[in-house]
């Protein structure tokens, strides 16, 4: 634990300060970053006629000189100008990318191992198709806020040139890693943080945020595997009720749980109750089927209008010690406090996924056989197995079996 000296004076400071928290707006592009490179991508195998395919993309918030020094020694860029955002940016692509699309297109089957310092004229060619195309993809990309007007200002091959705003200007830097047949090279976007204003206001007004262009596939393909390698144990209750727990220290074996057995199982997950289900077998395996509540009132309300005349028996007969009046007060004390009594009719596990697609009607089956024995729990804890017998009027009941 740290120490503060109370002398030290303390100023105001605005968390919501845009040079504080340039992440803000970031937003935007971290989004879409994904998208915009597999667009550059399908355009570039489709228009260059090689493959190429995405290997990372990576989004962030640095300086302007950072930005500008990160960039390659080899490279073409080119400053865009851009309406109606605020400010131009950059759009830069890897002399090794360069001229491996270079090579691949004029039938090379191996790269070229020799370094490259400069940019033949004819990959300075290829280099702005590749610069057009993309603009084309990010252009497309970002339509969905708003129509864009796009123009290149200059090419350039030297980092000295591609000052765009003052040194301390926060820029949003996109990269995206391609590897082709004979290469892997990069394609970054550069652009000031201010020029997103635009979007941040649309997205104000509008609640855009909430928009289907700013799903993140990335995020949207981790959780769907997350939903399809998690499973949970569905369970099921055919008994359940409140009862005193002196009722629970007096059961023996051979006695019928003074509970009513459901007419619908209670399938639950996770401590919480989801739905309720026909119970049955199926080869031999207890099975459930979800379905529509049997009658508007909760299953419960029988067992529990039943526990409502349990009272505890008073001992009478000849005058009892003070030890046995203690006794008898302490018991009289603990029946008033009732716990949870359920029995379990089974369990099986299921994933996230499959439990988010269960409909009404599906069969489910259980890992029980109809021969294991129901399970009787006392406030979540295994007090012993049970199973059903016939009892008088056509009804069944839980008879003990066997105490763990």
């Amino acid at each position: 634990m740290s120490i503060v000296s109370d002398t030290l004076e303390l100023g105001e400071m605005n968390l919501l300060d845009s040079a504080r928290t340039p992440q803000l707006r970031s937003i935007l592009m971290e989004g879409l970053s994904d998208p915009i490179m597999r667009k550059i991508a399908y355009s570039l195998s489709q228009r260059m006629r090689c493959p190429v395919q995405v290997l990372s993309c990576v989004n962030g918030v640095i300086s302007h000189d950072s930005a500008l020094s990160a960039l390659p020694d080899l490279m073409l860029a080119a400053i865009v100008d851009i309406k109606p955002l605020h400010g131009r940016i950059i759009v830069a692509v890897e002399g090794d990318l360069v001229g491996a699309m270079v090579d691949a297109m004029f039938g090379a089957t191996s790269s070229d191992d020799t370094m490259r310092r400069e940019l033949s004229t004819m990959e300075q060619r290829i280099g702005k198709q590749m610069i057009d195309l993309t603009i084309s993809g990010l252009s497309e990309v970002l339509s969905s806020f708003m129509p864009l007007d796009w123009s290149i200002m200059q090419y350039e091959m030297a980092v000295g040139m591609l000052a765009i705003a003052e040194k301390q200007d926060w820029m949003i830097s996109t990269t995206g890693i391609f590897e082709t047949s004979l290469g892997i090279g990069s394609i970054r976007v550069i652009a000031p943080y201010s020029a997103f204003e635009p979007f941040e206001a649309r997205v104000n007004m509008q609640t855009w945020l909430l928009g289907h262009a700013m799903v993140d596939h990335r995020w949207a393909a981790t959780m769907e595997r997350l939903v399809g390698a998690t499973h949970v144990d569905l369970q099921f209750d055919i008994m359940r009720g409140h009862v005193p727990i002196g009722l629970v220290d007096r059961m023996t074996v051979g006695q019928i749980l003074p509970l009513f057995i459901l007419p619908q199982a209670i399938g639950f997950a996770g401590g919480v109750d989801l739905f309720y289900a026909d119970y049955g077998q199926l080869d031999g395996f207890v099975a459930c089927r979800p379905s529509e509540p049997s009658s508007g009132e909760s299953l419960l309300t029988k067992s529990m209008r039943e526990l409502e005349t349990v009272k505890p028996v008073p001992v009478r007969g000849k005058r009892r010690s003070a030890q046995e009046a203690a006794d008898s007060f302490r018991a009289a004390v603990i029946d008033r406090v009732r716990v949870i009594l359920t029995v379990r009719l089974g369990w099986t596990s299921l994933s996230v996924a499959n439990l988010m697609d269960l409909r009404i009607g599906q069969v489910i089956r259980l890992d029980q056989t109809v021969d294991d024995p129901l399970i009787i729990s006392v406030g979540g804890d295994v007090l012993g197995y049970g199973q059903v017998v016939s009892l008088a009027g056509h009804r069944c009941g839980i008879k003990v079996t066997e105490f763990v």
